[in-house]
């Protein structure tokens, strides 16, 4: 491992996102409402391509990441970015309700509430969500059809700042010094700390009113970023393309942005305090479905590997 290349791969990457997190995260305090919103969703767009600014900088082997599209022998692995991610998403769901039955709903009123607080009036509402002449159910059913076959394209160009600088440069460099499974650990928490500023200052992924935070919410989102990037460099390994893990992390993303149709809005007190346990997959409980995907995948992997 160039150990210079990847501190110095490190410290750009926090030192260029930390400052546009800080920022966009006061600004998002300031203003608040669909303004605050864009800002800090805009500047978090941005960060997504540090890593990937960061590879180039330390001239890592870009040319090596693939990123012509592989298609023969890896389809199998695009239908798994695409469609394991919300199954991982419906089946967190499924765990997190069985334990809180009671914040499980189809009325629509938590994206509703969420959708006022940002300033928009009831007419813009049904026009961003689509819902006149659509209940719920049909709503919801549409959203994940979307969330499954279309987000994750889209997501996917955004996703590729990252996963060129994780999984093209970090991750290999750290595999050169250290055993599989410790790159996966170090590399995730490293990935997780990409997002701290943002978590601590404005609520990013968990709010700010959960049990145990902010220190548990610091620690559940290293171990999903753990998880996942076990996944994400397991699928970037048998392809040897960057675009499929960046598929999976674009997916991820939308699929877990689907909680808002099924989550009871009249009991928003009860859910910031249980954000850090779900619906999201990115928690303690509906993270449980991602916890065993990642430990399966990296069982037959491990086991292969000593096998060979």
């Amino acid at each position: 491992m160039d150990k210079k290349k990847v501190i110095k791969f490190i410290g750009i990457t926090y030192a260029v996102s930390w400052t546009i997190q800080i920022i966009v995260s006061i600004l998002f305090l300031k203003y608040g409402g669909m303004k605050g919103k864009m800002i800090f969703q805009g500047g978090l767009s941005v960060c997504m391509f540090t890593p990937l600014i960061a590879a180039l900088i330390v001239k890592a082997d870009m040319k090596g990441m693939g990123w012509k599209p592989k298609f023969k022998g890896n389809i199998k692995w695009i239908i798994y970015s695409i469609t394991v991610p919300m199954v991982i998403t419906l089946l967190g769901f499924v765990c997190f309700f069985i334990i809180f039955p009671d914040l499980f709903s189809l009325d629509g009123v938590y994206m509703y509430n969420t959708m006022k607080e940002l300033g928009m009036n009831d007419a813009e509402i049904k026009k961003a969500l689509g819902m006149a002449g659509l209940d719920m159910k049909k709503l919801l059913l549409i959203t994940i059809l979307q969330v499954t076959f279309e987000a994750p394209i889209i997501n996917m160009f955004f996703a590729i700042g990252e996963e060129a600088g994780w999984r093209g440069f970090l991750y290999p460099e750290l595999k050169k010094s250290f055993s599989r499974v410790k790159t996966w650990i170090i590399g995730g928490v490293v990935w997780a700390a990409f997002h701290f500023p943002c978590m601590l200052l404005a609520g990013y992924e968990y709010g700010t009113n959960y049990i145990g935070a902010p220190v548990l919410g610091i620690v559940t989102f290293s171990i999903f970023c753990v998880m996942l990037g076990i996944i994400e460099e397991i699928i970037y390994d048998k392809t040897k393309c960057i675009w499929y893990p960046a598929l999976f992390h674009g997916a991820i993303n939308a699929a877990a942005t689907v909680f808002q149709l099924v989550i009871n809005g009249n009991e928003a007190e009860r859910i910031e305090k249980l954000m850090i346990f779900g619906p999201a997959p990115n928690g303690l409980i509906a993270g449980i479905p991602l916890l065993i995907v990642a430990i399966i995948m990296a069982v037959v992997v491990l086991k292969k590997e000593k096998n060979a």
